[in-house]
């Protein structure tokens, strides 16, 4: 298989969710309203918890992506069971790594792609492979692209979101380059609750650390 066609297969199964049915109604507002809102920011550290829909949410620092790196994680995120995985992502090439809340609305993945990259080239991979998800998946409305700067690392990421079965998607898509290999994280819940994560997952991202391992 070429790796065009092998990558393909993997942002594929990344973006293509399955329905998602939530209990609750909430009423439905524009999109421009969500976007607009703003919170207390002293109520958005990741180092000191964040409230949402009145209750508070803690991190830790954890092992991720085959413990190469370490991210802030809410405390009460835990791996998607086995079954759930296969239903959201049918094909193999599902992502490595899968947390999710206890709804099974919010997620964190993180998925080693094939290639070989850099500090000074990850930012060309995301286009490539962003340029490459925009083809095969025509609903998705880019949002923000930019690269920032954690543990002396190059983070290129990209926000959109994406019509799925129930509504929309809200995605933070960020890429890295680890010991020479592309890794892809994506953050993902529903519009209509970026409002009270979108700080959050900035700063998820900007909290990754490498994990020396030894040679």
């Amino acid at each position: 298989m070429k790796q065009d066609e092998f990558l393909d297969e993997q942002i594929i199964d990344m973006i293509n969710q399955s329905e998602q049915k939530t209990a609750a109604s909430i009423s439905n507002q524009s999109e421009k309203a969500e976007e607009n809102v703003t919170a207390d920011p002293e109520k958005r550290s990741i180092d000191t918890g964040i409230k949402i829909l009145g209750r508070w949410i803690y991190f830790e620092r954890q092992p991720l992506a085959k413990e190469t790196i370490t991210m802030m994680l809410p405390r009460d995120f835990v791996p998607m069971s086995p079954d759930i995985a296969r239903k959201k992502y049918p094909s193999e090439q599902r992502p490595e790594t899968i947390l999710t809340d206890e709804t099974g609305t919010i997620n964190l993945m993180f998925q080693y792609m094939e290639g070989e990259e850099s500090n000074t080239t990850i930012e060309s991979f995301r286009n490539r492979i962003f340029g490459m998800m925009k083809r095969v998946n025509p609903g998705i409305k880019e949002r923000e692209i930019g690269v920032v700067d954690a543990a002396g690392k190059q983070i290129a990421y990209v926000e959109f979101s994406n019509p799925v079965m129930d509504g929309k998607l809200y995605n933070l898509m960020f890429y890295l380059a680890v010991k020479g290999r592309p890794l892809m994280g994506s953050f993902n819940c529903r519009t209509k609750e970026m409002k009270y994560w979108r700080s959050a997952a900035f700063e998820m991202m900007q909290s990754i650390e490498m994990v020396e391992l030894e040679e």
